[in-house]
């Protein structure tokens, strides 16, 4: 608990195997988080041993993808306050508590990573990308639409999330445009960021970084003609 608000930390992971009960445990030792949830999205390593060696609640997506994952943990939830967050070993724990900094003056927080990445595509994808969305949506400045470090108010993800469609990393982009048109205050901060261990499965490449684009592409445009 921090303030008098509970939270709930969720965890989307598909092979973590290797660092998902480290995360774990820099997570608890926080000591503000009440509830953690890791998400099992069909993993064929030790993800499932590995989560089930912790205090955790575990769940697994049977569909496949980083939105099923994530709309089941989220579904799941009780507490005031859900953080998303792929324990890859990219994210630091210690990050959770800069955002809870702002929680008092904003209802959402992203993170940004921008100006820890590396991959040239891959960062000013993201940054242009951001801007864009911004742009058409009216929204807040944002420099980075794929950091999966994210904090919300329950009560503003109650509004829409049975009605959510993505099942992959578009789910991003879903929840960013369902949360500006709610008028929502949020704010994007900059994080820590270092390689995550293990290749992505959607930005490990330029080819999958572009599929993924044109996902998010694709969500843009039917949230502009009001398809979803």
């Amino acid at each position: 608990m921090y303030e008098n608000l509970t939270i709930t930390v969720v965890l989307p992971a598909y092979n973590e195997g290797k660092n998902i009960s480290k995360f774990i445990k820099d997570i608890e030792e926080l000591g503000i988080v009440d509830q953690i949830v890791a998400v099992n999205n069909n993993s064929n390593d030790s993800t499932e041993d590995e989560i089930k060696k912790n205090k955790v609640i575990y769940l697994n997506a049977e569909i496949q993808g980083f939105g099923a994952a994530v709309k089941k943990g989220i579904y799941f939830s009780k507490t005031d306050l859900i953080i998303i967050c792929e324990p890859d070993g990219s994210f630091k724990a210690k990050d959770i508590l800069k955002m809870m900094k702002y929680k008092k003056d904003f209802d959402a927080v992203f993170t940004s990573r921008t100006g820890d990445i590396k991959n040239f595509y891959l960062k000013y994808g993201n940054i242009i990308y951001a801007k864009i969305l911004s742009l058409i949506f009216n929204g807040p400045k944002l420099s980075d639409v794929g950091s999966s470090l994210r904090l919300f108010n329950k009560k503003d993800l109650d509004k829409f999330k049975n009605k959510l469609n993505s099942d992959g990393p578009e789910l991003q982009i879903e929840l960013t445009i369902n949360l500006i048109k709610q008028k929502i205050k949020i704010i994007e901060i900059p994080i820590e960021y270092t390689n995550r261990i293990g290749k992505s499965n959607y930005t490990g490449s330029f080819y999958s970084s572009l599929i993924v684009a044109l996902r998010f592409t694709k969500v843009v445009l039917k949230k502009i003609f009001n398809f979803i």
